[in-house]
Order: C-alpha cells, then sequence, then structure tokens
C-alpha cells in the first residue's frame, strides 16, 4: 500500500468525525440535543480508525483519548450543568483524535465557547446586568462575603448555548495540520 493510499484513511476518518460533528451542531442549536447514534458512530470510527490502520494510534490510544475526554468533561457535567451530550460527544471525539489532540480540543472549546456566550450577552444587551452581578460578587470576596446572584433566566446569562459548534470549530482547528499534512490530500490537490 502506497503513502497516498494510507494517509486516505486519516483523511475519511478526520473528514467523517468533521461532517458527524457538523450535524450534532446542527441538532444541538435547534433542539439542545446530541443524538446517541452519532456519538456512537464517532466512537465507532475512532476505534476502528485507530486499531486497523498504520496511522492510527492503536486501540489503547483510542481508549485513553476516550478516557481522558470523558474525565475531563464529567466535572462540568456535575457542577457547571453541561449537558451529557456534550460530555459523551468530547469523549466520542477522544476516542478519534487521542490523548494529545483531545486535551486542546477540550482547551480550544471553552475558549469558543467563552467568546460565542460574551458576544451572546452583548447582542441581548445583557452584558450591564452581567457586569453588575460580578460587580456585587468581587466586593463581596473582598469584604469576606461570599455571594453569588444567579443570573434571571430571562436574562441571556441564564440561557444555555449549544456546546457542539464550539466542539466543532475546536476539533477542526486541531485536526487540520494532519489533514494538511496528509499525502493523500497532497495527491488531490495536484491531480
Amino acid at each position: 500500500m502506497d503513502k497516498a493510499s494510507q494517509s486516505s484513511f486519516i483523511v475519511i476518518a478526520f473528514f467523517s468525525l468533521l461532517l458527524l460533528l457538523l450535524m450534532s451542531a446542527v441538532i444541538d442549536t435547534s433542539t439542545k440535543k446530541i443524538p446517541n447514534p452519532i456519538v456512537l458512530t464517532i466512537i465507532i470510527i475512532g476505534l476502528c480508525f485507530n486499531s486497523l490502520t498504520f496511522e492510527g494510534i492503536g486501540l489503547w490510544g483510542s481508549i485513553i483519548g476516550f478516557s481522558v475526554g470523558l474525565i475531563i468533561m464529567l466535572p462540568s457535567y456535575s457542577f457547571a450543568g453541561m449537558g451529557a451530550g456534550d460530555v459523551k460527544l468530547m469523549a466520542a471525539i477522544g476516542s478519534v483524535v487521542g490523548f494529545d489532540k483531545i486535551l486542546n480540543v477540550v482547551l480550544y472549546s471553552y475558549l469558543i465557547i467563552f467568546v460565542m456566550s460574551l458576544l451572546f450577552i452583548i447582542l441581548k444587551g445583557d452584558l450591564t446586568k452581567l457586569l453588575v452581578r460580578y460587580k456585587a460578587f468581587f466586593y463581596g470576596l473582598f469584604a469576606g462575603i461570599i455571594s453569588y446572584q444567579k443570573p434571571h433566566s430571562s436574562e441571556a446569562a441564564g440561557q444555555r448555548l449549544p456546546l457542539a459548534p464550539a466542539i466543532l470549530l475546536a476539533t477542526g482547528y486541531v485536526i487540520y495540520p494532519a489533514l494538511c499534512k496528509s499525502e493523500f490530500i497532497n495527491y488531490l490537490c495536484h491531480f
């Protein structure tokens, strides 16, 4: 098997991952849910790709990536109100990209959702309410009083944003260099 056909497996796996993430982002945006069949399909792609191809990270690498994605996201589910679908989706991505890349996907996802949330609050006109609430919180901290007022459900800060679009963007950013290095992509560009 030549290099171009070997690297085509990584391109197929990563493009399949991105397509499934795009589907989950669209569904999550409209329904606030990530379907389990999409998550399961990503896990199957990760396990098969990584254990059956030369450029994969191996079965154990896939399992470790899955586990790390799950373990990192569980506190957000338990304490911060993140949805279980987001946790399962991140674990599934870990099964495809492995331990080292899932850490970056998680970090970039959080950065992207922070920016998206801030923009959402600004566009809804609730930035002043947010700043007033945090001003009271920090003044209280300096006075030795821990007091946090939860945002009202009608405020932008009190609404949940879908995380799947941020996960899609972060995953695309993390796997983009691997796609660019692919012999198969170079072959297609020069065909």
